[in-house]
């Protein structure tokens, strides 16, 4: 993210209006350089199929004004490029890693 531009991530009502939700860590702070992670629960009756390359989210952009530069450089995300799990252990990662991919 650009030194003056700031983001929220929002899902698409398109979406929202069949009953899917997109949760994350809204805020996008200015300066941020990583992979940004969608939350997706289904809260719908019917199964919804996604596929990649689809607009699941929107990112609605802001100018800011800084005094001071306001990198969150004690995120463990910072640079990232694939999604990271914030609370799930080395152990059951590779319990994950086992299951087979739809």
């Amino acid at each position: 993210m650009p030194p003056n531009l700031a983001a929220y991530v929002i899902g698409r009502s398109t979406w929202g209006r069949d009953g899917l939700i997109i949760a994350t860590a809204a805020g996008v702070h200015p300066g941020y350089l990583g992979t940004l992670t969608l939350e997706l629960t289904n809260l719908g009756e019917v199964p919804l199929k996604l596929y990649p390359g689809e607009r699941y989210a929107q990112l609605f952009l802001h100018d800011v004004a800084l005094k001071e530069k306001t990198q969150g450089a004690k995120s463990g995300f910072l640079g990232s490029t694939e999604p990271i799990s914030g609370k799930i252990s080395a152990k059951e990662k590779e319990i994950v890693k086992k299951f087979p991919s739809r």
